[in-house]
């Protein structure tokens, strides 16, 4: 299930599938609905970008695709996992906290490998090994409102 991240050059190497410039909050957030509304399950997806760059914003969108009310979804930041119930179970995990992650004392492995949960990670890099199915959403700042969402 895991790749060897020094043998595994997707994260830096894979062409974008998608360039989006959104303007605001709202259409990051639509954006990431839409995407939502496509999941089958089985889905991972590493959020990156700056703090404040919409990360949480994104995951809120993926819930309101899988039928979650967004708002209940907060960011994980000190309770490291959140799990929200719609069409797909979402895991919200952020490891901004931690300097690097015991995967197997919180329970990742069983996340990864969940068929029918979608699993959202924040701060990924610090997770330690890149899943062997996973879309890299990189959120880049271009200005005060401006964000670049670049999916690969």
């Amino acid at each position: 299930m895991r790749a060897d991240p020094s043998s595994d050059r997707r994260d830096t190497e894979q062409q974008p599938l998608h360039e989006i410039i959104t303007s605001s909050a709202d259409e990051t957030f639509a954006v990431a609905r839409g995407i939502g509304e496509r999941l089958t399950g089985g889905e991972v997806f590493f959020l990156k970008g700056d703090l404040g760059s919409g990360k949480t914003v994104f995951a809120k969108g993926l819930a309101a695709g899988l039928g979650i009310v967004p708002s209940e979804v907060t960011s994980p930041t000190f309770t490291l996992i959140n799990v929200y119930e719609g069409r797909l179970r979402l895991y919200h995990i952020d490891l901004y906290r931690l300097d690097a992650v015991v995967h197997d004392e919180l329970g990742l492995d069983e996340i990864l490998e969940e068929e029918r949960a979608v699993v959202a990670i924040e701060w990924a890099e610090r997770l330690g090994f890149v899943p062997d199915k996973v879309t890299n959403v990189a959120m880049t700042w271009l200005s005060d409102n401006q964000r670049k969402i670049t999916i690969a």
